[in-house]
Parts: structure tokens; C-alpha cells; sequence
């Protein structure tokens, strides 16, 4: 699947967030933080694989701003399409866990209404720094989340001008992968129809299983490709279990996810788009990709940031009882694996 005759480039468009230690700091500019943020996180990973990779978007001229441009330029990501706002905040966010039916889980606490990425408009999209980049890409990855907090700036680039946008008529000089990421609190009238227009534009969607209820109507791989019959891949991650990526003559590639003792969860999700990506611009099978986003999400499951480098490449070549003999913890791979 991976675009012949260009860079391999990735860019990653969407809100960069300042992930705070503790709750209590949510309203301290300068609180001390780690870079982060759905597409902040992909660019991330995808640099620690060593995929050439870009960030588009906003932040604003405070010291988050700083840390999470220079976080990004220090990890490989080149951070030139950046825009700083100088009349609105980098949003933050910060996590703690709570009791829940099934044990602790995370919740989430932000600070992102009137963000410097909340107020990114259509003009973004014609920025000569951002043009020039989709110009050189491979792919765009971005999101449901940035759908919802960035929706100027994101039906700019999906209207298209020329031949750079999501919803450009085909072929792109470019793919798109779209991530679902449905967040119901981030939609108040609760209607999916954006995220679900934007998905059927894409060439390559993520979605998990629960999203895929919600947005679609089903989770069934079957079904699910009634809904979205024109990107070339449609990929359900199905929690713990597997990941099914449907193709688009209705074929189904499976793989199943590793057993992981897991810290916290937030940023699997981005880690596995990121191994995706990662196999399909160095054009490898379907399958392949699909163990690099087990790798990934494992990696980040893990540990309590956001994102991380993904586990040993070497991993991909085990055979399937091998592969079904790994677990991973926070100290890296505790059983399974061969000498």
C-alpha cells in the first residue's frame, strides 16, 4: 500500500495537549509536563520507528508551546508547520485513576477550551509551511478528536484546494489514515455523522470495536464494511483480543494482541496507529502491520506516558505460538521469548 515514488513521509495533524502530573496543576501555565495529545503521539512513535514524520498544528507562545515543539524536534519530528498563537494557551490535561466496576481506571481532566489548537481555522490549510509538507507526504493521519476540537481548520484540509485535502477526490497524491477516536463528551449533540463522513473519506480507518458501534452502528467486520465501502483498509481494534483489518474486496486479516500487564491505557491507541503506519509506508503485508500496532500499543500499555518506542522489530518474525507466548510488563517482555 505504500505510495510509489514518494518521501514516506507522515504528516500528523491535530491538538497538542500538556499532560500535567497532577490535577491540582491544571491551571499553571507553566506546571511542569510531557508532550502529548492524539496525532502528538502518533508523530512521536512514528519517529522513535524511525519513519520520517511532520506535526501540523497550534500551540500557543507559553512554555507548554515550547516543550511540546521542542519535545517533537528532539524525537525527529519536524516541527516547521508549526504555528504559535500568541493570544490563546497550549490546552492541558491531566489523568488519575479511580475506582471503577471493573477495578481502577483512568479519567481524564482537561483544560482545552479557547486552545491555541481549538482556534486553528481554514487558513491553516493554506499556510505555505503546511503545503509544503502535504506536498512531500506519503500519508495524513488525523482524528475524530481533532474533527471535534479543531473543526475549521480540519473541513478546510477536507474540502480540499487542489489535490491537498481528506476529502480530495481520489487519487490523492497522498493517503489518509483517519482514526476514529470517538469521544462522546467532546460531542454534545452526540451525533456521529462528521466522524463517520470523515472515516468514509479516508483510505486507511481505525476504529475500536465500542467506536465502531457507536459511530457506525456495528462492530462486525462484515457489516462494518457495508458502512464504509471506499478506504482501502478498515481496521477494528478489538481491545485485548485481536485486531481485524477488513480489505476492501472483503477479505480479513487477523492478528491477535499480545498479553500485557498494563500500567495505564491511555495513548495505546495512537501507539497502534503508529506501528500501523509504520509497516504500511515501508510497504509491508497487512498482517505485519497489524503485530507493529500490538507492538506499539503494548509498549505504551506499559508505562504511565502517553507514548513510547516500540518494542523489538524482532518480535514481528515469531511464529504463532511464539507470538501467543509473550507477556509483556513494565519491565519489557517477563515471559515467552525465545533465547
Amino acid at each position: 500500500m505504500e505510495t510509489a515514488g514518494r518521501t514516506g513521509r507522515v504528516v500528523c495533524f491535530g491538538e497538542a495537549l500538556a499532560l500535567v502530573a497532577d490535577p491540582g496543576a491544571l491551571d499553571d501555565p507553566a506546571a511542569p509536563a510531557r508532550a502529548a495529545g492524539a496525532e502528538v503521539n502518533v508523530a512521536l512513535d512514528l519517529a522513535a520507528a524511525g519513519v520520517p514524520v511532520s506535526w501540523i498544528g497550534r500551540v500557543g507562545d507559553d512554555p507548554h508551546g515550547l516543550l511540546i515543539t521542542r519535545t517533537l524536534a528532539a524525537a525527529g519530528v519536524d516541527t516547521g508547520g508549526i504555528e504559535v498563537d500568541p493570544a490563546h494557551p497550549t490546552g492541558r490535561y491531566a489523568k488519575s485513576l479511580e475506582s471503577g466496576v471493573d477495578g481502577l481506571r483512568t479519567r481524564m481532566h482537561y483544560r482545552r477550551a479557547g486552545s491555541a489548537a481549538s482556534t486553528a481555522g481554514a487558513e491553516l490549510a493554506q499556510r505555505p509551511a503546511v503545503r509544503e509538507r502535504l506536498a512531500a507526504a506519503s500519508w495524513l493521519h488525523v482524528g475524530g478528536i481533532t474533527a471535534a476540537v479543531c473543526p475549521a481548520a480540519l473541513r478546510a484540509l477536507a474540502a480540499g484546494t487542489g489535490s491537498v485535502g481528506v476529502g480530495a477526490r481520489r487519487p490523492r497524491p497522498y493517503r489518509v489514515s483517519f482514526d476514529v477516536n470517538w469521544r462522546e463528551q467532546m460531542w454534545p449533540d452526540g451525533d456521529p455523522a462528521v466522524v463517520a463522513d470523515l472515516a468514509g473519506r479516508a483510505d486507511v480507518v481505525l476504529t475500536g470495536a465500542d467506536e465502531a458501534d457507536r459511530v457506525f452502528g456495528t462492530a462486525d467486520p462484515a457489516g462494518l464494511r457495508e458502512h464504509l465501502p471506499g478506504p482501502e483498509l478498515v481496521v477494528i481494534k478489538d481491545g485485548a483480543e485481536r485486531a481485524v483489518a477488513v480489505h476492501r474486496d472483503g477479505t480479513v486479516t487477523t492478528r491477535p494482541a499480545l498479553a500485557v500487564d498494563v500500567v495505564e491505557p491511555v495513548g495505546a491507541g495512537d501507539a497502534f496507529a503508529a506501528g500501523l503506519l509504520t509497516g504500511l509506508v515501508r510497504g509491508e503485508d497487512v498482517g505485519r502491520c497489524l503485530r507493529r500496532g500490538h507492538l506499539g500499543a503494548a509498549a505504551v500499555l506499559v508505562v504511565d506516558g502517553d507514548s513510547a518506542p516500540p518494542l523489538p522489530a524482532r518480535l514481528l518474525d515469531l511464529g504463532v505460538e511464539a507470538w501467543a507466548g509473550l507477556r509483556i510488563g513494565p519491565g519489557g517482555i517477563v515471559e515467552g521469548v525465545p533465547a
